[in-house]
């Protein structure tokens, strides 16, 4: 099996920090090599199928989807604003005229909810979330509990944005399960108006469809990234290779 030699630039590389030079392919296994000019560092890049080595692909000059609320954004590998790396946001409303708003779901707080709200009287430690850098004094609730949960708003795509309280405390005290069904959140993430849509042309996030609400309201932090960004297409398979760090030499 012959191996091919090439050499190559794209965009997306460019934003992982690598410069793929003299990359080696052996087609019988499809593994990738690109070295990191920058840092030195040799990365390992796994493909199950040839055609991830597209233009489109290394370019990624293809157009992002428009989101909808219900949808997912999923912040670049090497996202740099420390309350969006490795993101995992559901997007509750989007439109150009008004904004957008989403909850980032897998960054925990380091205090639950029970030190809140002083009428959960279960002992079990349930978990807060900092939905984004917007208003930290406020709490928000994320859950896929529509019909028992009375005036919950329906997101789209089996999940639910607010509801009565009292109804939630008393959910929670009955003992009914809260991991993959309900998350809270102190704070959101905000868009003006078009500035989401800039964001995405630049590919700072990914758009992705919520294929299963429960995951989304179980997995954390990096966990959740990845799982969501493999469920993405191909063209995205290098940002599942791109580490989450990099260090100087």
């Amino acid at each position: 099996m012959g191996i091919k030699m090439l050499t190559y630039y794209s965009p997306l590389l460019k934003k992982c920090n690598f410069y793929a030079q003299n990359a080696s392919i052996l087609a019988k296994r499809h593994f990738i090599f690109t070295k990191n000019q920058t840092y030195s560092k040799l990365f390992l890049i796994f493909a199950d199928d040839m055609d991830l080595l597209s233009s489109d692909i290394l370019k990624m000059n293809f157009e992002q989807p428009e989101p909808m609320p219900g949808d997912l954004l999923l912040a670049e590998p090497l996202m740099t604003d420390i309350s969006f790396q490795r993101a995992v946001i559901v997007l509750i409303e989007h439109s150009d005229e008004f904004g957008s708003m989403g909850f980032v779901t897998n960054r925990r707080a380091n205090y639950s909810l029970n030190e809140l709200v002083e009428e959960i009287s279960v002992n079990e430690e349930i978990p807060l979330y900092i939905g984004g850098p917007v208003h930290h004094d406020r709490l928000y609730f994320l859950h896929t509990l529509g019909e028992t949960i009375p005036e919950s708003i329906d997101v789209e795509n089996g999940l639910y944005v607010s509801g009565n309280f009292n109804a939630v405390v008393e959910y929670i005290n009955a003992g009914y399960p809260i991991n993959g069904k309900i998350r809270f959140f102190l704070g959101y993430s905000g868009w003006e108006k078009e500035q989401l849509r800039k964001e995405l042309d630049n590919f700072d996030w990914a758009v992705g469809k919520v294929t299963n609400a429960e995951r989304i309201l179980s997995t954390e932090e990096e966990d959740s990234w990845r799982a969501e960004v493999s469920m993405l297409d191909s063209r995205y398979l290098l940002w599942l290779n791109c580490p989450s760090s990099v260090i100087l030499n």
